[in-house]
């Protein structure tokens, strides 16, 4: 028993002394430097010093998402040790790593913090619809619609023009002789 004691001890004071020569958590930083709401970044997690090759790691993201725990163990895991994430909303987010116990893995050395600034997406750009042009001798019927569809009724003597009017995606051109009209009109459509 007093050997089988002593050995523990010995064993809990050798891994206490490597841990101690070994560093721990040393910095994180952010790639791309510059992050958009909804745009994925890389965090990274690097030792001070060398390495640890055996302990256990957790990552705080700030942004009320869980956080990850993490296993160095010198084969899948190891420093550095890269994480993606993707931050929904802008904001300041304070990234945090720092030793945990996980199963056998005793918590890795130190901690690191990092500030994270999340810029808002830019705003979605609404496509401009083409301005409803009637040929000369027309005179738009109306308003343009939101597709940009839109009806032009001819003047007397107007002609129809040799070309066929320009009509945006989703739409098609349309002349009627006898009432004078043309445009551009949704689409129908097509039966099966």
């Amino acid at each position: 028993m007093k050997y089988q004691l002593s050995f523990a001890l010995m064993l809990a004071s050798t891994l206490a002394m490597a841990q101690a020569q070994q560093s721990g958590i040393g910095a994180i930083k952010f790639e791309p430097g510059t992050v958009r709401a909804g745009q994925e970044v890389r965090i990274t997690i690097s030792a001070d010093g060398e390495a640890p090759g055996f302990c256990g790691m957790v990552v705080h993201f700030d942004d009320g998402s869980e956080s990850r725990n993490i296993k160095i163990d010198g084969k899948e895991g190891k420093f550095p040790v890269t994480i993606a994430k993707t931050y929904a909303k802008a904001g300041s987010y304070s990234v945090k790593a720092e030793g945990k116990k996980i199963t056998t893995h005793f918590p890795c050395m130190g901690t690191a913090t990092a500030k994270l600034v999340v810029e808002a997406a830019p705003a979605a750009v609404a496509p401009v619809a083409k301005a409803a042009a009637c040929p000369e001798g027309y005179k738009m019927v109306g308003k343009a619609g939101k597709a940009g569809d839109f009806s032009c009724k001819g003047g007397k003597g107007a002609m129809v023009p040799a070309q066929p009017l320009a009509c945006a995606t989703g739409l098609e051109y349309f002349h009627n002789d006898k009432a004078r009209q043309l445009g551009c009109r949704k689409l129908k459509a097509q039966k099966k």
